[in-house]
């Protein structure tokens, strides 16, 4: 078992005892010592004892203490007698005395407690000496730590650069890949008026890696007339033709789950999935440029857009989520 001390004053715990004694004789703010005036039972911190010699509370004591010793209760004078009095006055004057005697005691024993404070003060310095160095290294690691975080920064410098892109209409040319989670994440600019009329946006190409399949998103809205006479988000995708198509496996064999996300703390994302295997032609080595879109007619009721307090569109933006299930994880639906 290891060792467990525990200061008594500001009950900070120790494994190792001259690690104890170390912080109880030179550290520990909290460490009390007895006045050592007569009369003065006060328990003080080290470090304000020459404080605490020149305060009112101490000078009163002392000056208490001197009276007492100098004056005594008087007698009455109906019991005094010319003998009482010289035999009183010689015994008062031996207590005086030894009185007296205490007082070089005491002021010794403060005289000690400041050469003791002088001492720890200057060991302290000392101290504080020696942490100045390291001092200088959590400098340097502060400015490395600045310096990580101007790149977070200029991160999201860029990350809003892509949003102001979408609400301008345009799209990055540098070529899109999946992230480490298979996800790649679409802003589509809407303004809450715009929802009213028909639309249609394409996302930029993306691939599922640098050496993967090439796809490509299209968002739009549907209405659909009838009984019915409802208007609908729809999503859609297409497989292009890539680079590596020559060494990939077709069809597509994986599922690709969409998400509307949700912008607020609640994170309920409405998620829809494109089982490939239910759509084998559209996901076959493409022969052209690109296959035949596949898709979600009734991803989401547009309401979902067009309510003025909604959840899944701010600031004129709204966001696609497509997943890769390379792993056949099967994420939950809601």
């Amino acid at each position: 078992e290891h060792a467990d001390f525990e200061c008594i004053d500001c009950h900070k715990r120790f494994y190792s005892i001259n690690l104890y004694q170390e912080h109880r004789e030179e550290i520990c703010e909290y460490r009390c010592v007895p006045c050592g005036l007569p009369g003065c039972i006060e328990l003080i911190k080290w470090f304000d004892m020459g404080a605490h010699f020149l305060s009112m509370k101490h000078q009163t004591i002392l000056f208490k203490l001197t009276t007492d010793i100098c004056t005594r209760k008087k007698h009455t004078s109906d019991t005094a007698n010319p003998f009482n009095v010289d035999s009183n006055i010689q015994q008062e004057l031996m207590a005086i005395n030894e009185n007296m005697d205490s007082i070089p005691s005491a002021v010794d024993n403060s005289l000690e407690d400041c050469k003791r404070l002088n001492s720890e003060r200057d060991h302290i310095q000392t101290k504080n000496n020696d942490i100045l160095p390291q001092g200088k290294e959590i400098g340097k690691e502060l400015q490395s730590g600045n310096e990580k975080f101007k790149k977070c920064m200029d991160g999201h410098t860029e990350t809003e650069k892509q949003i102001d892109d979408a609400k301008n209409s345009r799209w990055p040319t540098k070529p899109l890949v999946l992230d480490m989670n298979d996800t790649i994440t679409f802003p589509i600019a809407k303004q809450p008026n715009d929802i009213n009329t028909p639309f249609s946006i394409q996302t930029p190409e993306f691939c599922t890696s640098s050496w993967g399949y090439k796809l490509v998103v299209r968002v739009c809205s549907t209405y659909i007339s009838g009984e019915e006479r409802q208007e609908y988000l729809s999503v859609y995708v297409s497989l292009l033709r890539g680079n590596m198509d020559s060494i990939l496996v077709f069809p597509f064999p994986y599922d690709i789950y969409v998400s509307l996300c949700d912008q607020s703390k609640q994170k309920k994302d409405i998620v829809s999935v494109i089982k490939t295997g239910d759509n084998v032609s559209a996901f076959n080595r493409p022969s052209s440029d690109r296959n035949n879109e596949v898709g979600i007619v009734k991803f989401c009721p547009l309401k979902f857009l067009k309510d003025p307090e909604s959840n899944y569109l701010k600031d004129g933006v709204f966001f696609i989520g497509i997943f890769i299930d390379f792993l056949n994880m099967e994420p939950k639906l809601v």
